[in-house]
């Protein structure tokens, strides 16, 4: 017979083997495989396969949005593994299970063969912290929940928050929050605009989602929000650029070269679009009538001009310069010709024996011989680029094209003050010379702003805050003839 003392030490040993567990697993990552078959390992929890799917919920309403979520460096949209901690904590529902976990404590999500869904809510109002992607050497924490969704290509990942929270984290990510406060509400109600047209598109709606974070929508949480991101947005509630009662497309970019291009030259829409047009940017320019810049003489002579105050004229970005080796360009030009035939082929057309040009599948071009500016828009942008090879010659329409076809590369690009390198031609307004030199022949190219060019530049909005602008009247001198309102639900 066993003396009870006995039972007593083996209960505390058990409870003490218990307590030690917990402590162990305290801050372990527990990892949930998307393959029954493979093997937990030590310390991490496996779920077993489920057979039921959940159908993800739909496109969200107005008052929430549901945001896809880039991996690091936003590379793509398809995540191998995911890892999450909740700041405050976090409730994991997998197939409609749930489990919460403390603060901090952190869970892998593996992409390998099976179909679950899962969702991720914060804790009494914490943030989600994204450690399986980094922005700007930081892993990005979020308001909201995140979903994730299983695909052969991995998971997609979606953050579904209020709109105006999503704001929150847009406005530092697109601007600088040391900017005046009124340029920072002017970015607001912008990004606003832009959001809610772009979730009227619906092009992300094959994910599920109704905007991604990357500049091919606009830039999110790629810096954290602060008190003056959400100032900005709070301030300007539900308030969008319209004219005559509708949203208008409220486009931004970073630093204009003295002009801004107008909505058809940008986007080669059909007609004029009135609030988007090409205009000088400078005080009274409305009034002061305006240049036209297609002609080559009159666009080499503006940009070397050095006495005209326009906005932007401070900025690093107003003018800059690159120089890109023959060969260098050469290497890359057919790859980049049928990149760009591809995405759409009635913009790189191929020229025909009696010297017109259409569509046709691209071969090589054959030795590069020269590239020349074929068409300017009234704002002096490149809208048609031509390329002469010795097989053939290839006409290249649109500004995206033609900064794509030009990208320099590793070649940096200088500014005033120093040099950075970039992933294509900064803009489309620029000159180009082809010349000869002991080192071989090369393409200088001279040229000014960054980013498409219509709408509002940001450099030249903060410019108008510093200089008294309200916000409202930064907006209407970008966007003519419009009005900031309220947001019609």
């Amino acid at each position: 017979m066993k003396k009870p003392w006995n039972k007593v030490l083996i209960v505390l040993v058990v409870a003490l083997l218990v307590i030690l567990a917990d402590a162990w697993n305290t801050g372990k990552i527990k990892i949930y495989y998307q393959d029954s078959e493979e093997k937990a390992q030590g310390g991490e929890t496996k779920h077993t396969k489920e057979e039921n799917v959940s159908v993800p919920p739909g496109i969200s309403s107005g008052k929430e949005v549901r945001v896809l979520l880039s991996t690091s460096n936003y590379v793509g949209v398809y995540h191998d593994k995911v890892t999450v901690c909740g700041t405050k904590g976090m409730t994991v529902r997998i197939d409609g299970k749930e489990e919460t976990y403390a603060p901090k404590e952190k869970v892998a999500f593996l992409s390998t063969k099976e179909k679950k869904q899962v969702t991720i809510s914060p804790v009494s109002g914490g943030r989600l912290q994204l450690l399986s992607v980094t922005r700007q050497n930081r892993h990005p924490a979020y308001r909201g929940m995140l979903e994730l969704n299983w695909t052969k290509q991995g998971y997609t990942l979606i953050n579904e928050i209020p709109l105006e929270q999503y704001l929150y984290a847009v406005v530092p990510s697109e601007l600088s929050t040391g900017s005046k406060m009124e340029a920072l509400k002017a970015q607001a109600v912008c990004a606003r605009t832009y959001a809610y047209n772009q979730i009227a598109a619906g092009r992300f709606r094959k994910y599920n989602a109704d905007l991604d974070d990357s500049v091919s929508c606009q830039v999110y949480n790629n810096l954290p929000e602060d008190k003056r991101s959400r100032m900005a947005v709070n301030a300007t509630k539900n308030q969008v650029v319209t004219k005559n009662s509708k949203r208008v497309q409220a486009y931004y970019y970073s630093t204009s070269w003295g002009k801004s291009a107008s909505g058809k030259e940008v986007w080669e829409t059909e007609k004029e679009i009135s609030y988007l047009q090409s205009s000088m940017q400078q005080e009274g320019s409305e009034t002061n009538g305006d240049m036209d810049l297609s002609k080559e003489t009159s666009f080499r002579k503006f940009m070397t001009q050095t006495d005209i105050a326009t906005y932007d004229k401070g900025s690093e970005w107003y003018r800059w310069s690159v120089v890109i080796p023959e060969k260098s360009l050469a290497n890359r030009i057919d790859a980049t010709l049928q990149e760009c035939y591809r995405s759409n082929r009635s913009k790189v057309l191929t020229q025909q024996k009696n010297g017109t040009y259409r569509k046709q599948p691209l071969k090589s071009i054959g030795k590069l011989k020269n590239i020349r500016v074929e068409k300017r828009g009234k704002s002096g942008i490149v809208t048609q680029l031509v390329v002469v090879g010795s097989n053939t010659v290839v006409k290249v329409s649109s500004q995206y094209n033609v900064r794509k076809i030009l990208a320099p590369g590793s070649i940096p690009v200088s500014l005033k003050k120093r040099k950075t390198s970039v992933s294509m031609l900064p803009s489309a307004a620029f000159y180009i010379d082809r010349v000869k030199s002991k080192e071989g022949i090369s393409y200088e190219i001279y040229g000014g702003g960054f980013g498409h060019g219509t709408g509002m530049s940001q450099y030249g909005a903060v410019e108008m805050a510093k200089q008294g602008k309200n916000y409202e009247e930064i907006l209407q001198f970008y966007f003519a003839g419009c009005e900031v309102a309220e947001a019609q639900k």
